[in-house]
């Protein structure tokens, strides 16, 4: 890894920038399907350059008369940037620009910068630009330099920044011009995240409404008299859960990710070591003013969503208490109706053991009583008392016999099955 690591250090250093100059510099979205024909565009569809080098995130290029070509693939994005000298005629700058403007993707932002040596004709570029006063932003940022610009849209869909180029070399002017380009840029694609809130915050208070409903008939569940059913519950449960889900699964990438440009560009504003100029507002009022708040919301936003699916869980676990404690209180009441029934057996049970002995004793004396008729006919009597008198005994014990071995089979049937 220590080459790669090496390599991502050098991997966006911005090309020199001279004392007079244009740079003309796009942000564009890029579908994961649309980097095919982004990578045909920077092989086999470009102008002519004399020096080019390109690799799988970063390509430059740079020709004889001073043109310089930048790109560079982020997750969701790629930066293009053109530069091109004062005194560059149209007609070979014009090949360079169409190729820009044609670039695949959906434009976050394009700008067009103006580096002047010094700052006497400036106001004469503000209004043949037509730059808006009542919006311009004026600073000095890095080693003096100090730009200009309304941060609109113009009629060709750029917007317009004016530099100073102060007294630094090239390469020390185009970092710092890297600088100023990364915060708007980083700042543009941060703010991506506020329309989604936007869209799907009525979704969302709903859903807080929903389950707020849903808490009050979970409470009220435990009251005997509620109608409510615990399987209904556990659905409606289910379907705010599944809402939830689907919304985070459509805002998490995009939220986190403003989080991430925000502190990007709040990393590059306090690079830059903005100074106020009077009169004017900033380039730290200007950004703070708008992109502070709308990344506070994204982050609220994304706590909220956080702190729903915690409702969610605690109104489970809620509704699965009560859940249990109804069962226990159900098993309860049946082991009280087992006990009482098996009390109830335990008395039916002793009084039938009451009027057997009863039995017992009828059928024991009317035993004896052939036993002793078959005695008193012995030996001249009647022959059936003698014979019924006989068998008597011999037919308790075999029955005795019988009745103790299939005890003994239904015994040892039961330890088996135990087995």
């Amino acid at each position: 890894m220590r080459q790669w690591a090496v390599d991502e250090m050098h991997l966006r250093r911005f090309a020199p920038v001279v004392s007079h100059c244009e740079i003309y510099q796009t942000v564009r979205l890029i579908e994961s399907d649309e980097r095919y024909n982004e990578d045909h565009r920077l092989i086999n569809d470009k102008p002519t350059f004399d020096k080019w080098s390109l690799a799988p995130r970063h390509g430059s290029g740079h020709t004889k008369s001073g043109i310089y070509f930048l790109w560079e693939r982020h997750t969701e994005a790629s930066t293009v940037t053109l530069i091109l000298p004062h005194n560059c005629p149209d007609k070979i700058r014009a090949p360079y620009i169409k190729w820009l403007e044609q670039w695949n993707g959906s434009v976050v932002r394009a700008v067009r910068i103006f580096v002047a040596p010094d700052g006497s004709e400036i106001k004469a570029h503000l209004t043949a630009q037509e730059i808006d006063e009542k919006e311009m932003v004026c600073c000095d940022v890095n080693a003096g330099l100090r730009i200009w610009s309304d941060f609109g849209i113009h009629k060709d869909g750029y917007g317009r920044l004016f530099v100073t180029a102060g007294d630094v070399s090239d390469d020390e002017r185009g970092r710092i011009i890297q600088r100023v380009q990364e915060l708007g840029n980083y700042r543009n694609l941060a703010l991506l995240g506020f329309p989604t809130v936007q869209q799907y915050g009525p979704d969302v208070d709903q859903l807080e409404q929903q389950l707020s409903d849903h808490a009050k008939r979970v409470a009220n569940a435990s009251d005997d008299e509620s109608d409510e059913n615990d399987e209904d519950l556990l659905q409606q449960l289910a379907n705010i859960s599944s809402q939830l889900e689907l919304i985070r699964s459509a805002t998490s990438f995009r939220l986190n990710a403003t989080t991430a440009y925000a502190e990007v560009a709040a990393d590059r504003l306090n690079a830059l070591n903005v100074q106020a100029v009077a009169n004017y507002q900033s380039l730290t009022d200007f950004t703070e003013r708008r992109l502070v708040p709308a990344s506070r919301t994204c982050s609220v936003f994304r706590d909220r969503l956080s702190h729903i699916a915690e409702r969610i869980s605690r109104v489970m676990h809620t509704l699965d208490v009560g859940i249990d404690t109804r069962i226990k209180a159900q098993n309860l009441s049946l082991t009280q109706s087992m006990e009482r029934s098996t009390q109830l057996q335990f008395r039916l049970q002793t009084l039938v053991e009451g009027l057997s002995i009863i039995a017992a004793a009828y059928y024991l004396v009317g035993l004896i009583g052939y036993v002793t008729k078959g005695i008193a006919a012995f030996p001249s009597g009647s022959k059936a008392d003698i014979f019924v008198g006989a068998v008597t005994l011999p037919v308790i014990l075999a029955i005795y016999l019988l009745v103790r071995s299939l005890r003994g089979k239904v015994l040892k049937e039961n330890d088996a099955n135990k087995d």
